[in-house]
Formats: structure tokens, C-alpha cells, sequence
């Protein structure tokens, strides 16, 4: 196991494609969040202010999860394109193994660097909400230390690593790049855009049984981002239960990935 490991850290660290999709999540969670809390304000100046300022610092992670997606996908469908996977799955005893070492290599790339960036991307933005409005006593000060704000970042870090791994579960089974990122990013995106305009009883089941479940962990006032709940309120699920929906889905395709590895020539 640890020789398959080395061998797909060394590939992956030559795999353009994953590593500038990582580097493009980091990007993308602290400038758009950063984007996003500039043009956010608010007149609430007693208390009762109902914006969640701390997943309104995390919001970025709507576009950093297409890069995710790309990082996931890159790191299998390049090896289908190219045809190496024959010569990975010859050289490697079990082809299970090739996919776990794949899962945990995607997994150390991603979880830090999506941690690192959605610490930052906290931090700078809760300066921008104070000068946007956001202060006491309608919205008291929050540091990232804060019980709510730790589980909240940490959160958006594990979540963005199993949409990660949902695309290269995705990958696994369609072995194609534009068909796993299309995939993969309908799967995420879609729920975000469709979500506010569904019917009360439908969007609590996307909410609780689709990758979007995962959103809970950001939220510390119980509500999904506003822009896109389409007053729908508090998210029914709870948020630790709600990235061990998104890691069930990433648990399942991965399953299925591994079936379709074994049972279909490379």
C-alpha cells in the first residue's frame, strides 16, 4: 500500500489539471467570499439581525466547489485519457487499492489547502462585514475561535473534500473529463440554482438527501445561504448530519467507481 501511495503522490503532483483546480479552489473561496461580503449591508442596528455572518464568510465555497470538482475529476480521467490506467492496474495488485491510494492522496491535497483558504477567506471577511454594517448589537463581533466559526470552517474544508471525492468517484465510472466535470458540477451546482424556486415539501428533501445537505455545517443561525434558499428558512438537517450526507455520497460513488474499475476492461 504505502509503494501505491508514493506512486499516486508523485502523479498527482504532475497532474497539471488537479493542481491548478487546487490552487483555483483557493482562489476562488477567498475571492469571492471577499466579493461577496463587499457587496453585502445591512441597517440592522439593534438586535435581531438574522444573517448568518458566519457562513456569509464562507460563502465562496458555491464557486470553489466547481474547482474541487475539476481536482477530483483530473486526478482519474487523465489517467483513462492518456491510457496509463493500464499500465497503473498492471503494475498495482488490486485495483481497490489504486483507488483508495487515489481517494487519500485527493484528500491530503485538498483538505488542507481548503482549510487554509477558508480560514483566510473568515478572517478577511468579517472585516468587511463590520464596514458594511455588520456590528453590535444587531451582530456581535465573531472570531474564528468561536465554537460555531471553528465548526463552520473546519466544516467547509471536510465539505469541499467530498465534493472532491464525489468527482473522482464520478470519474471512475464515466472515465471521460467533460462528462465527470459536467456531472459532477450538475450534481453540486444545480441544487444551489433550483432550490429557491422549488415547491416547500420537494426543496426540504434536496435539502436533506442531495450534497447540498453538506451546506449545514456552515450555517450557525440554521438557514442556507439567503440568496439561495428562496425563504425556505432553517436547513432540515442538523450540520454534522449534513456532511455525513455529502461523505455518503462520496462514500457511494466511490463504491460504485471501484465496481466499475473491476469489472470493466481499462
Amino acid at each position: 500500500m504505502t509503494r501505491t501511495l508514493r506512486s499516486e503522490w508523485t502523479k498527482a503532483l504532475t497532474q497539471r489539471g488537479t493542481l491548478v483546480a487546487a490552487a483555483a479552489m483557493v482562489v476562488l473561496m477567498v475571492g469571492m467570499t471577499a466579493w461577496f461580503a463587499s457587496e453585502s449591508e445591512t441597517d440592522a442596528t439593534l438586535g435581531g439581525g438574522n444573517d448568518d455572518v458566519v457562513q456569509m464568510g464562507l460563502a465562496g465555497i458555491v464557486f470553489a466547489q466547481l474547482a474541487v470538482v475539476v481536482a477530483g475529476a483530473s486526478l482519474i480521467t487523465s489517467e483513462f485519457g492518456s491510457g496509463m490506467i493500464r499500465t497503473t492496474l498492471t503494475a498495482t495488485q488490486g485495483r481497490l487499492r489504486v483507488l483508495l491510494s487515489k481517494a487519500i492522496v485527493l484528500t491530503v491535497v485538498v483538505f488542507p489547502l481548503a482549510l487554509a483558504a477558508s480560514a483566510l477567506a473568515f478572517v478577511i471577511t468579517q472585516s468587511l462585514l463590520h464596514d458594511r454594517g455588520y456590528v453590535a448589537p444587531a451582530y456581535p463581533p465573531v472570531e474564528i475561535t468561536d465554537p460555531a466559526a471553528a465548526r463552520a470552517v473546519v466544516g467547509t474544508a471536510l465539505l469541499l473534500t467530498a465534493y472532491a471525492l464525489i468527482a473522482l468517484g464520478i470519474g471512475t465510472i464515466l472515465r471521460h473529463s467533460g462528462a465527470t466535470i459536467a456531472a459532477g458540477a450538475g450534481l453540486l451546482f444545480l441544487p444551489f440554482l433550483f432550490v429557491g424556486g422549488l415547491p416547500e415539501h420537494v426543496a426540504v428533501r434536496v435539502m436533506q438527501f442531495t450534497p447540498l445537505a453538506g451546506m449545514a455545517v456552515q450555517a450557525t443561525t440554521g438557514r442556507m445561504l439567503s440568496a439561495f434558499d428562496g425563504g425556505h428558512g432553517e436547513m432540515p438537517i442538523g450540520p454534522w448530519q449534513g456532511l455525513g450526507v455529502a461523505f455518503a455520497w462520496a462514500l457511494g460513488l466511490l463504491a460504485l467507481g471501484f465496481l466499475a474499475l473491476r469489472y470493466r476492461d481499462a
